[in-house]
C-alpha cells in the first residue's frame, strides 16, 4: 500500500518564488561554467553515465541545473512548509501511522524535497526523532538543522525533540538502540549510507545491483531493525515533473521476519529498500542529489581499478569524445578527470587548455 501526499494548490506568490529560485540558480551556474569551476557537474555527469547510460550526455547540463534548483527549493520549503501544510492530507488515520508514538525507522533517499519531509512526520505526530547523518553533515549542518527545528516548533506550538547522530563515530549503533529504547524513531537516508570509519570503508558492506551498475551498502539500519524488532517505513519525497508541487509516498512497512536469520534479513531488506527507491530515482533522476557523490559507494574494485599512473601525452580527442575524460578547475588549479574510475589528476594550465579544446571539439 502506498499513500500519497499531494498538494495541488500553491499560491501565486509561492509559484513566483519557485520560478525565481530556478532563474537565480541558472545565472550563478552559468558564471561557474564560464570560469570552468565544474567539479560538481563532472562528478554528477560521470555518475549519470555509469548508472543511467541511456540518458544522453548532452542532456547532463540541464539535469545538473534542475538538481541544483531542487536542492535550493527544498531549503525554501523547510521554512515555507507552514504555508502549504494545511493543504496536505493527514496521514494520522492510515494504519502505518496508527501508533506514531512507537519507535520506527523512517528511511528515504536524497530525492526531491526529502529534507523538508522530516517536518511532515513531526506535524503528523512523530514527536521524537533521531536524524542519522554522516560526519561532514554533523559538523557543518547540525546546528542549522536544530535551529530550523526550533523555529518550526515555535511556529506550530510543538513539543517534539530532534537529535542528530554522527553515524561515523564509534558505538553509534549502541547509541541509536538506546534512543529507540527511550522512545525515539530514527530518520535516515539510505543513499548517505556511511558508517564507522567513513564512506570509503567497505568493511561490513554488501554489493547491491543498482540501476545499470552496482554499489556497496552498509546494512546497519536493517540490523538495528532486526535486533530491536521495530518496523522500517520507507518513503520517497519528490516534486512533480514541473518541479512545483511536493509529493510524498509511503510504502508498506518492513517488519522483522522471524523465519530468516539476521544476515539474510539485513541483506534482503537492504536490497528491498534500494529496489523501492530505484524506480523513483530513475523516473525523477533530475531531482536526485546523490549523483554528486554516489561514486563513493562504488565497489572498491572499480574505484581502484584504473589510472594509478597516467601518461598525459597519450590522451587524444577521442578519449574526450567517448566520455572517458574531462577537465575542470577548482579556484585557479587545473585538473584532469577520469570519468570511468573517478580519478582526479592535477595538470598544467597548458595541458588544461589543450584538453579544453579536445573537450569542446
Amino acid at each position: 500500500m502506498e499513500i500519497t501526499y499531494n498538494n495541488n494548490i500553491l499560491s501565486k506568490n509561492q509559484s513566483e518564488i519557485r520560478k525565481s529560485i530556478s532563474s537565480k540558480v541558472l545565472e550563478k551556474e552559468i558564471l561557474k561554467k564560464e570560469s570552468h569551476q565544474m567539479k560538481d557537474f563532472n562528478f554528477m555527469s560521470a555518475s549519470l553515465s555509469r548508472f543511467l547510460p541511456q540518458v544522453p550526455r548532452e542532456d547532463h547540463w540541464d539535469i545538473y541545473i534542475k538538481i541544483i534548483t531542487t536542492m535550493r527549493l527544498r531549503e525554501f520549503d523547510l521554512t515555507d512548509l507552514h504555508k502549504i501544510s494545511n493543504k496536505l492530507s493527514t496521514i494520522k488515520d492510515n494504519e502505518l501511522f496508527k501508533e506514531v508514538d512507537k519507535p520506527k525507522i523512517y528511511i528515504t533517499c536524497h530525492l526531491g524535497f526529502c529534507k523538508a519531509s522530516i517536518s511532515l512526520l513531526i506535524l503528523n505526530g512523530v514527536k521524537n526523532i533521531a536524524l542519522v547523518v554522516d560526519e561532514s553533515t554533523y559538523k557543518n549542518q547540525a546546528s542549522t538543522i536544530l535551529a530550523i527545528n526550533d523555529k518550526f516548533k515555535n511556529a506550530f506550538g510543538l513539543d517534539n525533540e530532534l537529535k542528530i547522530i554522527n553515524v561515523e563515530k564509534p558505538n553509534t549503533a549502541l547509541e541509536m538502540m538506546q534512543l529507540i529504547k527511550s522512545g525515539f524513531s530514527l530518520f535516515a537516508y539510505i543513499d548517505g549510507n556511511s558508517g564507522y570509519k567513513g564512506v570509503y570503508n567497505k568493511e561490513k558492506t554488501i554489493e547491491i545491483p543498482f540501476l545499470s551498475s552496482a554499489i556497496s551498502s552498509r546494512t546497519g539500519l536493517s540490523t538495528i531493525a532486526y535486533f530491536m524488532d521495530i518496523p522500517i517505513i520507507p518513503f520517497v519525497a519528490y516534486y512533480s515533473e514541473d518541479g512545483m508541487v511536493p509529493h510524498i509516498k509511503f510504502f508498506d512497512q518492513l517488519k522483522r521476519d522471524n523465519t530468516k536469520d539476521i544476515v539474510t534479513f539485513t541483506e534482503v531488506t537492504t536490497k528491498r529498500l534500494y529496489g523501492l527507491f530505484e524506480h523513483y530515482i530513475e523516473k525523477f533522476y533530475d531531482q536526485w542529489e546523490s549523483w554528486f557523490y554516489i561514486h563513493k559507494y562504488l565497489p572498491k574494485e572499480i574505484l581502484a581499478a584504473e589510472n594509478i599512473s597516467l601518461n598525459i601525452n597519450s590522451l587524444t580527442k577521442e578519449d574526450f569524445n567517448q566520455g572517458n575524460y574531462s577537465v575542470f578547475k577548482i579556484d585557479e588549479d587545473h585538473y584532469l578527470f577520469n570519468r570511468i574510475s573517478f580519478s582526479v589528476f592535477p595538470i598544467s594550465q597548458d595541458n588544461f587548455n589543450m584538453f579544453i579544446s579536445f573537450q569542446n571539439a
